[in-house]
């Protein structure tokens, strides 16, 4: 099984754009006026919305799994 992540934003770096928002598969991104939404539940680890994030304010961190 792949490694389940989760999207970390880098506040100081991100303007909002809404890039991430737009390429994610799930709609597990939303991008407000006010800021960045991530919801995990929606969330498959797929990291397409850190690739195409134009300014690397985007990284990821290893999910802990409750087993």
């Amino acid at each position: 099984m792949p490694e389940r992540i989760k999207v970390i934003v880098n506040e100081d770096r991100c303007y909002l754009c809404g890039g991430c928002a737009g390429v994610c598969p799930t709609l597990a991104i939303e991008v407000h006026s006010s800021g960045w939404e991530f919801f995990q539940d929606k969330c498959i680890s797929c990291r397409i919305c850190i690739s195409a994030c134009p300014v690397g304010a985007l990284s990821a961190e290893p999910l802990e799994v409750s087993e």
